[in-house]
């Protein structure tokens, strides 16, 4: 295994274990009940670990920048960019539409928890592919399986919980400049035709994905 190999290995191990920590952890935080409490509590354990983590992921932007990986610089850089203008322009920036129930009622923490769960769930399942695949040189095809099926419903999942954050924190009442609504605005507006090119782009990996696998039975 040459040095590449053993570099990306030990990212993705990394981050399946972040994600899987935190992913088992909110659920475990939450299990029985859904006190308002218990979200904000979640919140104050998690944040720092979780903006870290989401700021960790824009390695992946370099990896496909370099070659290192067989993915998509632009598409990397929104999926990722994405999530991490969520987290630290709005998650970090504007605690009170998730905690406290201030703003929007308890939407803000079934939003955050939908971005917590999603993310947590859908990364888990692409590290672990990446592990694999790295360890042994090729996945069962139950994995590929996994990996090309649970988006279809973890995207959206995601997507409507991080568009529903961005749009809470434009109707919180914190003053804001002018300018910092704006871009929280056209970062809003930005996910109707980013959100639909994301979903299009993965039908058609998944396409490719499972006829290969149809084609080895």
């Amino acid at each position: 295994m040459g040095a590449k190999s053993v570099y990306l290995l030990a990212y993705n191990a990394m981050s399946f274990l972040l994600w899987g920590y935190l992913t088992l952890y909110t659920l475990a935080k939450l299990s029985g009940s859904y006190p308002q409490s218990n979200v904000d509590q979640l919140y104050a354990e998690i944040m720092p670990l979780l903006a870290g983590t989401q700021t960790l992921a824009l390695l992946e932007v370099l990896h496909a920048a370099l070659g290192l990986v067989r993915a998509s610089p632009l598409t990397t850089a929104l999926q990722i960019g994405g999530k991490n203008l969520v987290v630290w322009t709005v998650m970090v920036k504007f605690p009170e539409i998730i905690v406290g129930n201030k703003v929007g009622h308890s939407w803000g923490a079934w939003e955050f928890l939908g971005c917590v769960l999603a993310w947590g769930c859908s990364e888990m399942i692409r590290y672990g592919y990446f592990v694999v695949q790295l360890s042994n040189g090729d996945t069962p095809n139950w994995l590929k399986w996994l990996r090309y099926n649970a988006f279809l419903v973890l995207y959206p999942a995601g997507l409507l919980s991080e568009a529903g954050l961005v749009y809470l924190s434009l109707i919180q009442e914190t003053p804001m400049h002018p300018f910092y609504r704006g871009y929280l605005l056209l970062g809003l507006l930005t996910y109707i035709p980013a959100g639909p090119f994301l979903y299009t782009h993965m039908l058609s990996q998944r396409r490719k994905v499972l006829k290969q696998i149809s084609g080895k039975k």
